[in-house]
Parts: structure tokens; C-alpha cells; sequence
């Protein structure tokens, strides 16, 4: 109980935060034990994304830091105790990829993947993968697109699936609009 707390209030602080985070480049946190330059999201990046994270009609996980810093090297690092670390990837466009390692993981690229999550605060839309575009894809659209598998978290704007082990989380604004999107590989109970 205490570990799931613990993952839920670290997922609302990385949420919160690196949205703030990817809305203005010089927003400093001063938690952050690491930080370095932003990063620079071309067509490279968003296919290696693409691979990353997506297969043709489903989501996947990537083991390790590491693969993730085969796109570029994180821009911020932050040990959060008893529950693993965050790593942030900061994009010059606004493009926001943060994680959430295993608990008792030694940071660096061999640190295992628990949570990961997509934020935009670019002006324009995003695309992910498997049609998610970020600030695009309406709620109607994702449930096109996954038909009876999206359950509605409770008081929220959210919704999550499972996707064989993997948990998808889709976080819409007031408007229905697709903002966020997380994978975990356990469910998240908001």
C-alpha cells in the first residue's frame, strides 16, 4: 500500500512537473540533483520513439535507461527514496519524456524502467505512434482506436488500459483533448 502511495504521488509530481517543465525552458527545479542541455527532436528521435514504444497496434516498454538514452542522453536525473529514480528527457519543441526507474535501480543506463510517460508543451500537436498525436487525438478517437478497453479512472479526465502487461494511461483536458500519455508495466490506481 505504501508502495503504490509512493508510485502514485511520484506519477502526479512527474505529471505536474515536467509539464510545467516543457511549457518553460527555464523553469528550474531546485530538487533536481542533475540537469544538462535540452535536446534537439528531429525525425531520428521521433522514429527511434516510435520504436521504442510502440509495436503496430499495441505499446511496449523498454527495458533500461539505456534505451532510451540511444535517442539522446537524459537532460535531468533525480533519485526519489525508496522508489527508484527520475529521469527527464527535455526537448528544444516542448517534447517531454519522463521515467520512473525500479526501486533500488543504480542510476545510469542500466537503471530498469517501471513508468514512463509522454508530455508536450509545444503549441503545435505530436505525433507518438498507432495514430496518438498529443494535443490532437480527442477522447472519441482513442476510444475509436481501442474499443472496449479503456476504463475511466474515478473523479478524473483519465483513462487507462491494459494492453497484455503493459498499462496505458491517456490524461485529456476539459476539452477531450489527449495531453499526456503514460506506460508502466503495473496499474496505476488513480
Amino acid at each position: 500500500m505504501k508502495k503504490n502511495f509512493l508510485i502514485l504521488a511520484t506519477l502526479g509530481l512527474i505529471l505536474s512537473g515536467a509539464h510545467l517543465n516543457s511549457q518553460t525552458k527555464n523553469t528550474k527545479s531546485e530538487s533536481v540533483k542533475y540537469k544538462k542541455s535540452w535536446l534537439i527532436y528531429g525525425p531520428k528521435s521521433s522514429a527511434k520513439v516510435k520504436d521504442l514504444f510502440f509495436t503496430k497496434t499495441g505499446f511496449k516498454l523498454p527495458q533500461t535507461v539505456g534505451s532510451i538514452n540511444s535517442i539522446a542522453g537524459y537532460t535531468s536525473f533525480e533519485p526519489i527514496e525508496g522508489a527508484g529514480n527520475i529521469y527527464t528527457w527535455d526537448f528544444t519543441n516542448g517534447f517531454q519524456i519522463s521515467v520512473i526507474s525500479e526501486t533500488g535501480g543504480k542510476p545510469g543506463s542500466s537503471d530498469l524502467i517501471s513508468l514512463v510517460s509522454f508530455n508536450f508543451g509545444g503549441l503545435n500537436s505530436l505525433e507518438l505512434g498507432n495514430g496518438i498525436i498529443l494535443h490532437k487525438s480527442t477522447l472519441f478517437g482513442i476510444q475509436k482506436i481501442y474499443a472496449n478497453k479503456l476504463v475511466k479512472y474515478k473523479n478524473s479526465a483519465a483513462y487507462k488500459m491494459n494492453d497484455g502487461n503493459i498499462y496505458v494511461s491517456f490524461y485529456f483536458n476539459t476539452k477531450n483533448i489527449l495531453t499526456s500519455l503514460s506506460i508502466s508495466n503495473y496499474d496505476l490506481e488513480i
